[in-house]
């Protein structure tokens, strides 16, 4: 657990209140703003990404540092705002030794700055995160198919093959217990659609989930 001073705590609530909670920002990012009617979802995109370009450096970074509800929102937020001057502390998180709650949050913020910093940073962590056995203890704290799939995303972007050294045959990712069943097609559409999201464009969910109810 990160021990913060008081005035921390309190910089980290004040934060939380501006960026996480008003308007109910975090709920709505948890599904809601990806199936909003259209014309409430560019309204909310306008919001994130005005927000993400306001908030101050030093909020961002408490709230990567703090529960899942502020980190989801702080990447959203980095993501729609292209903050890549958080991304040190982003790589700090997803690569640190403790244990920072559900790391599959970074990955839309690393497509969304989509360079071969972001790309460098995904391979270091599935370096050492694809020899960790699903069951290991902290792997509720992993994202490695996440982070492949966003790797494989920002290779077309690139035009880079950094993905491949894992995807061999033989390789890293066929040999983690974890890839069974996984679907890296549809976790990089899934990719796909949060940059679009990010961006303030359509990302079609909702037009796929009813066609999906027929």
């Amino acid at each position: 657990m990160i021990e913060r001073s008081g005035e921390d705590e309190r910089r980290l609530r004040r934060a939380a209140k501006r960026w996480v909670h008003r308007g109910r920002r975090y709920r709505h990012l948890m599904i809601g703003a990806f199936v909003m009617p259209r014309f409430r979802q560019r309204w909310f995109q306008w919001r994130l990404r005005r927000a993400g370009r306001r908030a101050p450096a030093e909020d961002l970074a408490l709230l990567l540092r703090a529960g899942w509800r502020e980190r989801l929102t702080a990447t959203w937020l980095i993501a729609a705002g292209r903050r890549a001057d958080l991304r040190p502390v982003m790589e700090g998180g997803i690569l640190g030794d403790e244990p920072s709650g559900d790391r599959w949050s970074y990955c839309p913020a690393f497509a969304s700055l989509g360079t071969e910093d972001d790309a460098r940073i995904l391979v270091t962590y599935l370096v050492r995160a694809l020899s960790l056995p699903p069951e290991d203890e902290g792997f509720v704290t992993q994202c490695q198919p996440e982070a492949l799939a966003t790797l494989m995303y920002l290779d077309q972007q690139l035009g880079t093959d950094h993905a491949q050294r894992f995807l061999a045959d033989g390789g890293p990712w066929e040999r983690w217990p974890g890839s069974v069943n996984v679907s890296l097609a549809d976790l990089q559409d899934g990719v796909r659609r949060g940059v679009v999201f990010a961006a303030g464009g359509n990302p079609g969910i909702r037009r796929m989930v009813k066609l999906q109810r027929g």
